[in-house]
């Protein structure tokens, strides 16, 4: 799938079948664009972030605490904004990155798998269930 910012309520089937891919890597934020400045500050920095990696084997997701609540259930992450990242089914990243910038923030891709976040939900698991998806 080319490299485009999609949503779970309007793309479900595009983000199902792309995720169904052995090397695909699902990039995330979970924030609150309502009431979250730095989650405001890092939407921009983000589409940025994807707009420079169009053509890779990437599915990126904006989830809006409130816009998305359905899809998230009950959790809520400990701070916001959170970054999720899957490299195939694994789960790889799941933090709260410090600076906002898009080299920054592709840095922080490339490093060692970082796990700051407990009781993440398998929001991947989520996006690829069938009956999400139809």
């Amino acid at each position: 799938m080319n490299n485009i910012l999609l949503d779970p309520w309007r793309d479900a089937a595009a983000i199902a079948t792309s995720l169904n891919a052995p090397s695909a890597h699902l990039t995330l934020v979970i924030g609150a664009t309502g009431w979250c400045e730095t989650c405001r500050a890092l939407k921009p920095v983000f589409d940025t972030l994807v707009a420079e990696h169009v053509g890779s084997n990437h599915t990126w997701l904006w989830l809006d605490l409130e816009d998305h609540a359905e899809f998230l259930g009950d959790f809520i992450p400990d701070s916001l904004p959170l970054l999720v990242c899957y490299k195939g089914s694994r789960l790889t990243h799941a933090l709260v990155p410090s600076h906002l910038t898009p080299a920054a923030l592709a840095d922080l891709l490339a490093q060692s798998p970082r796990i700051e976040q407990d009781g993440l939900p398998d929001i991947r698991a989520r996006l690829m269930a069938a009956d999400w998806a139809t």
